[in-house]
């Protein structure tokens, strides 16, 4: 029991309501999957390096941003199993171009197939190189 002051005298606090033990519903992660990558023309970039283990994560979301020559097209894959192998399996998340201006902000709500050594690629299909910059935002 604490004791608060009111014009100079102390005065009894009462607590009445038990203190309540809350939990963290949910711990978040950000993964920086690119960082001003360049990408040549019809070449791609694979991030985070090393791969990344999602195990137990459910809610994902992608952003990236990409600054290039209006217009260019492009394609993001999730990639998971091991780096170069054959068991490393590919499913297409999305596809766009460039925006009017040269820039474009990528957002995407997606659903991830394997979460053990999983990895984000971003490909260039067109004939101009192009930067990015990428995020992962897990949710657990």
């Amino acid at each position: 029991m604490k004791k608060k002051k009111s014009k100079g005298k102390s005065v009894p606090v009462k607590v009445v309501n038990e203190s309540l033990t809350v939990g963290v519903a949910d711990k978040s992660f950000l993964i920086t999957l690119f960082d001003g990558r360049e990408i040549g023309p019809h070449g791609s970039a694979m991030g985070p390096l090393g791969g990344v283990d999602l195990t137990g994560y459910c809610d994902y979301r992608l952003t990236l941003h990409i600054v290039g020559t209006p217009g260019s097209p492009f394609v993001i894959k999730e990639l998971f199993g091991p780096a170069g192998s054959i068991d490393q399996l590919t499913f297409e998340v999305g596809s766009g171009q460039i925006g009017s201006q040269g820039v474009l902000n990528y957002r995407s709500h997606f659903e991830i197939f394997g979460p053990r050594n999983f990895f984000i690629q971003v490909s260039n299909t067109g004939d101009e190189p192009f930067q990015v910059d990428g995020t992962l935002y897990a949710v657990r």
